[in-house]
């Protein structure tokens, strides 16, 4: 594969270039992958918000509000490619049915502490932390899984349907973590962490899954990671996607921590209201995910991809500057269809880029790529703590803006339509 390569993102001719996802949602094993993924995802956000409220009435500092995101997020840029690797080595099912088990122990933990009163800020930052981990573990390993269980055919309506799944728990974790936490604090909501993952780790357990498996010699742990960097190396339409996913997630998600500080101190609102206002992106997303499902045809999907970046910039660049709760809200709606579109086609190009044995990989090279948004944290959350949180998304989103920019210059084919 030459580095002059055109984007992929195509089947080849002759293939279904769209399936229903309902059909796909008929699979038993989808189904269960699937759900996991969904259970998983909205104890995510409703974690993400009910843990930056708590931090915020404790500490009041919108930096350690930030730095509860980073420590979240960091186990990607540590793990990711690990995780990657890893995954050609063992029983991809099994290892995320343990971590599963595993992280639902971790949160009834916490819970517990939490009702009795003696749960430290140290002690929280561990569950913030495994969740980290086991979001790097499952963004590569479930998502490949599910593509291929549905059919490499059926890629665009898969990962449509996979984010407007992962775009639905960003609205409803958020509203739901607010609501919880009004009526049971911050116990209640880990409690429900331990319930959540119980379920989802049950609904994982009977899947018949197979592998791709590489070819050849099997590569020890470090050689398929070096593999991965060199296959990647040689993709012009990776290359291109990982750069954008890094702008992406440095000067733009990183606005997500500072939400809760603009709802307080800009906006005057209770947790309840605040989840809301988190929850209406997840809303434009989900509805933008499923119009991709549906309709989102190969030749578009970097152009779906490039356009879904560049409109979710200029709308949290927007949204710093709106003093109104209204407008706020329509804002990251309307930046949720840009969500939409990065995500949806952000897994699409890498998997479709990539041959059988190489996906995880890859996969996992995406995941470090994601996990650079700690850094992100910390810049908008130091820039926030001396100018204001307004500031502070302004100056990050001005910059995310300027790199897309520069993107539009090395990768010009990313906002052209593919031949199919």
């Amino acid at each position: 594969m030459s580095d002059t390569e055109p984007l992929a993102g195509a089947p080849a001719a002759g293939t279904r270039t769209r399936a229903a996802p309902l059909m796909l949602l008929a699979q038993r094993d989808f189904r269960r992958v699937w759900l996991a993924g969904a259970l998983g995802g909205f104890m995510r956000w409703m974690d993400v918000l009910a843990v930056s409220v708590y931090v915020l009435q404790i500490t009041g500092s919108a930096f350690f509000v930030a730095l509860t995101l980073f420590v979240r997020i960091i186990p990607m840029f540590l793990f990711g490619a690990a995780a990657g690797a890893l995954a050609e080595m063992v029983d991809r099912k099994k290892l995320l049915v343990f971590s599963m088990f595993f992280l639902s122990g971790v949160y009834g933990s916490l819970a517990w502490l939490a009702w009795t009163g003696s749960l430290q800020v140290w002690q929280l930052a561990i569950v913030v932390f495994f969740s980290g981990t086991y979001w790097t573990l499952e963004l590569p390993i479930r998502r490949t899984m599910i593509a291929e269980i549905a059919g490499i055919e059926n890629l665009g309506a898969t990962m449509g349907l996979e984010s407007s799944t992962t775009n639905l728990t960003r609205m409803a974790g958020p509203f739901a973590g607010g609501l919880l936490f009004e009526l049971a604090g911050l116990p209640g909501t880990l409690f429900v962490g331990l319930v959540l993952y119980t379920i989802a780790a049950i609904a994982m357990w009977p899947v018949a899954y197979d592998r791709a498996r590489p070819k050849g010699e099997k590569s020890g742990f470090f050689a398929n990671i070096m593999e991965g960097l060199e296959y990647a190396r040689t993709s012009r339409a990776i290359k291109a996607t990982l750069a954008i996913t890094i702008v992406l997630n440095l000067f733009g998600f990183s606005f997500v921590a500072m939400v809760p500080v603009i709802a307080k101190n800009v906006l005057g609102l209770s947790p309840f209201p605040t989840g809301i206002l988190m929850a209406s992106e997840g809303f434009g997303a989900f509805i933008g995910a499923l119009l991709i499902a549906f309709y989102a045809k190969p030749s578009r999907f970097r152009q779906i991809y490039y356009g879904g970046t560049c409109l979710y910039l200029v709308c949290i660049f927007l949204f710093a500057l709106s003093p109104v709760f209204g407008f706020s809200i329509t804002l990251l709606w309307i930046g949720g269809f840009g969500v939409a579109g990065f995500a949806s086609m952000q897994s699409a190009l890498m998997i479709a880029s990539a041959p059988p044995e190489m996906r995880n990989r890859i996969m996992g090279l995406l995941t470090m790529c994601i996990g650079v948004g700690p850094l992100g944290i910390l810049i908008v959350g130091s820039l926030s703590e001396v100018l204001g949180a307004p500031t502070g998304i302004l100056i990050t989103s001005s910059t995310g803006i300027v790199g897309m920019i520069c993107a539009t210059f090395l990768w010009p084919e990313m906002r052209k339509r593919q031949d199919d």
